[in-house]
């Protein structure tokens, strides 16, 4: 005989058996893992997943409060710990409890409008556990436990089990995708509240919360943001280092360019040629043209040093000429150099200096010997 043993291996086999029996099974240990360190379990590989964890007692509180609102034994934290801590719920009766309670609210909300939150939350767990027990096993519960847990008598708990399978209608059979999809959301929702109480959140949390759509949306969109912004603020960062440098070399061209411009205005003297002496007689005459002041833009009032350089003039014409010093023939070009150099230096005072005082009459008279031949 050939028997195949594939689905006796297979998880979703037995895809909602307690944790503490069937240890055998492909995925367990990797489920257990996974419910140890998601809803907050610990890290313990010993220690006993038979009660319900800080977190998912205040989200299964949160849960059962929002789908039964009567104000009628008002399910609280301390009452939902007590009974989880007696019975000895485990954390997939736990979840198989809200996917009936997630029945109820499609098929039958008028039930969860008459039940109380804690009645609702005693029946919900005695039904999944009930249903993942066997009869004989040693996690086995009986009703009278349920009523002592819950604190109401055998019979009151009889009639909660009776109207809760009526209103479900004997649904009790889950799907494997409808089990995981509530631990989906019920690790998401622990995730986000830790995280937001601790102000941080861990890595198994920020896992938790890119495994969701919307969260992975969201971050998305987040990192999107912060990049746009980052991008923005490093491209005015360029912006304004390369203002700064624009700015800079600007300001170093003006600052050269006034010492350029003075440069280039400075008034320059014309370069007048030295004079080339003629002879040594013409000493006299050169040396009173050297003097001769600088021409001036604007007309101005005659000079007192222009008068002394015509009433030397007419001295110099009007005196007679020095004694000679050593003789020459009459006509010699020795002479006749002499008396040109003179005669050329009077008429050179003569014609540069204004007419002071009485000089234009004295013009008249000493104009015939300066014109005299030598």
């Amino acid at each position: 005989l050939r028997m195949d043993f594939g689905e006796l291996f297979d998880e979703r086999t037995f895809p909602f058996s307690d944790f503490q029996e069937f240890t055998f099974l492909p995925g367990h240990q990797r489920l257990s893992d996974r419910v140890r360190k998601r809803l907050y379990y610990g890290l313990e590989q010993d220690g006993a997943l038979d009660a319900l964890s800080c977190p998912v007692t205040d989200i299964a509180v949160e849960l059962l409060q929002k789908s039964a609102p009567s104000p009628i034994r008002k399910l609280h934290k301390k009452y939902a710990a007590h009974v989880a801590r007696e019975a000895c719920i485990s954390p997939c009766a736990m979840m198989l409890a809200l996917v009936y309670i997630e029945r109820l609210r499609h098929r039958n909300p008028e039930y969860l409008q008459q039940i109380s939150s804690s009645d609702l939350f005693l029946i919900s767990m005695m039904v999944a556990s009930k249903y993942l027990y066997d009869e004989g096993e040693e996690e086995e519960v009986f009703n009278d436990e349920w009523g002592a847990a819950g604190k109401l008598d055998v019979q009151t708990v009889n009639v909660l089990e009776m109207n809760f399978l009526n209103a479900i209608e004997w649904s009790l059979f889950t799907e494997p995708s409808e089990f995981f999809n509530i631990l989906s959301r019920l690790e998401t929702r622990i995730a986000e509240r830790q995280g937001l109480k601790r102000g941080w959140f861990t890595y198994t949390d920020l896992c938790v919360l890119l495994e969701q759509s919307s969260w992975r949306q969201a971050l998305t969109a987040i990192y999107l943001h912060f990049a746009k912004v980052a991008c923005m603020v490093g491209l005015l960062y360029l912006t304004g280092v390369a203002g700064l440098i624009a700015t800079s070399a600007v300001l170093q061209q003006l600052s050269h360019a006034p010492q350029a411009l003075g440069q280039s205005e400075a008034p320059r003297t014309p370069v007048v040629p030295p004079p080339v002496p003629l002879h040594d007689c013409c000493v006299r005459g050169n040396d009173s043209r050297d003097r001769r002041p600088p021409p001036s833009s604007t007309a101005s009032a005659p000079s007192p040093a222009a008068a002394l350089y015509v009433w030397d003039a007419v001295l110099s014409a009007l005196l007679p000429p020095p004694p000679k010093m050593e003789k020459h023939a009459p006509g010699s070009a020795h002479n006749r150099s002499l008396a040109h150099c003179h005669k050329a230096g009077i008429l050179d005072a003569w014609l540069t200096s204004p007419d002071v005082g009485g000089v234009a009459s004295l013009r008249g008279a000493a104009l015939p010997t300066l014109l005299m031949p030598g």
